[in-house]
């Protein structure tokens, strides 16, 4: 069974509906994409499964639970995490600040260790997972640690987008959703952004991805959704779509 099963999704703004009957899958430890245009559906899609859009009918399923419209911060707490479309990161705070505004919603942690052949249980505490994962993301965004201590104001737009992505991880999200991490960068910085997503994969972690740098997206991405005016017009794997004939002259044009 997928962690994140979708069936039937309807939304509705007032009397337009922006999604129209969606059906998508997401397994653990893959990167999904969704791909499309502005106005197909995808920003309203993605935070319907965060919970801060309301669905008018069908189904969203998390690890087996229906997390359907319920709150957003039940959603966060069950290990959805959001890195937003725009950043909105706290300008008046440093870095540092940010990072530790997205571990809100940590707990003490019971872990299983073995010592001696025995395995035993040890709790591990708020200040501790912070620690840990100060390093890790730091060991994907170093430039952020070099910058902790500056106001993020400071920094500059791809800056500002993996301080973003960071402050998501800060919460150890079972599922990580990334909502158009390449906006307004230039694609030098795209480049960037889309290796350090890999990598994040790479060490375990079940990403859905919103964007409308298919090119990037799926090259990178294991499975992608092609939205068009809320509808999914094709899906298939990432390597699957980047040979589809009428998809690349629609959307693959310009390889940034």
């Amino acid at each position: 069974m997928p962690l994140l099963e979708i069936r039937d999704l309807v939304i509705d703004y007032g009397i337009i509906r922006a999604v129209k009957g969606i059906n998508l899958d997401v397994d653990e430890g893959k990167i999904v994409a969704i791909l499309g245009a502005n106005g197909a559906g995808k920003s309203t899609l993605i935070r319907s499964i965060s919970g801060v859009t309301k669905i008018k009918s069908g189904t969203i399923r998390f690890d087996k639970d229906d997390i359907t419209n319920i709150d957003p911060h039940k959603i966060t707490a069950k290990g959805i995490l959001q890195s937003p479309e725009g950043r909105m990161i706290f300008t008046g705070l440093t870095v540092e600040e940010n990072l530790k505004v997205g571990a809100y919603s940590l707990k003490t942690e019971i872990r299983e260790v073995v010592n001696n052949g025995e395995k035993t249980t040890v709790k591990v505490s708020v200040k501790k997972q912070i620690e840990e994962l100060f390093k890790e993301v730091y060991a994907y965004f170093p430039i952020l640690e070099e910058r902790k201590k500056q106001q993020a104001s400071t920094l500059s737009g791809g800056e500002q987008q993996m301080l973003a992505i960071g402050r998501a991880l800060m919460g150890k999200p079972q599922l990580l959703l990334l909502d158009e991490p390449s906006l307004g960068l230039a694609p030098l910085i795209v480049r960037d952004i889309f290796e350090i997503i890999e990598k994040i994969k790479k060490r375990g972690k079940t990403i859905l991805i919103v964007e409308q740098n298919a090119y990037q997206t799926l090259k990178i991405a294991d499975y992608a959704y092609l939205l068009e005016l809320g509808l999914v017009k094709k899906e298939g794997t990432g390597q699957e779509l980047m040979k589809d004939g009428e998809l690349v002259n629609a959307y693959l044009g310009s390889k940034k």
